[in-house]
């Protein structure tokens, strides 16, 4: 498919490079994920991109967890994964529907937004698709702690879906 490229705002050509292989979506089973991945389908289909998604859980509880330390943190934390497990199974299955290429992972960490844009990197990213909360601190009420340093941090482009 081909893009529209501009280099200023005099100056926009179409070109044949395909801006857009591979989208970012991180996933936390909120219940504004399913809007945040229908846009995140749209723009694949568009372009022919594939759709990684990932989750990010706390590196502490999964930790203890793993150790089996019997605490209410650690059974939160269990379920939380069982819980992301089945909505990216989901999720793999409305992109198989529309023959979008699919992959995802959890990794644990303790800086979900750090880890995200490692993944950027790593992943050879060219669009992340994210949603908001909009509950964190009075600065950060149009968008979320961990939505706006990946939007500003991010070597790509960030689309934010409220």
């Amino acid at each position: 498919m081909a893009s529209i490229i501009c280099t200023d705002l005099d100056n926009c050509t179409i070109t044949d490079f395909q801006a857009v292989r591979r989208i970012l979506v991180p996933f936390n089973s909120t219940k504004h994920a399913p809007n945040v991945f229908g846009k995140a389908l749209t723009i694949a289909k568009l372009y022919g991109a594939s759709i990684c998604v990932v989750s990010i859980v706390n590196k502490d509880l999964v930790k203890k967890w793993v150790n089996g330390t019997p605490s209410r943190q650690s059974a939160m934390s269990l379920g939380s994964v069982d819980i992301l497990k089945k909505g990216i199974t989901k999720l793999g299955l409305q992109a198989k529907k529309f023959k979008i290429p699919f992959d995802s992972t959890i990794i644990p960490s303790t800086n979900v937004s750090e880890t995200i844009i490692a993944l950027i990197d790593s992943q050879k990213i060219d669009l992340v698709v994210m949603g908001t909360k909009g509950n964190a601190m009075w600065k950060e009420m149009l968008m979320g702690r961990v939505s706006s340093a990946v939007a500003i941090n991010a070597k790509c482009p960030v689309l934010l879906v409220k």
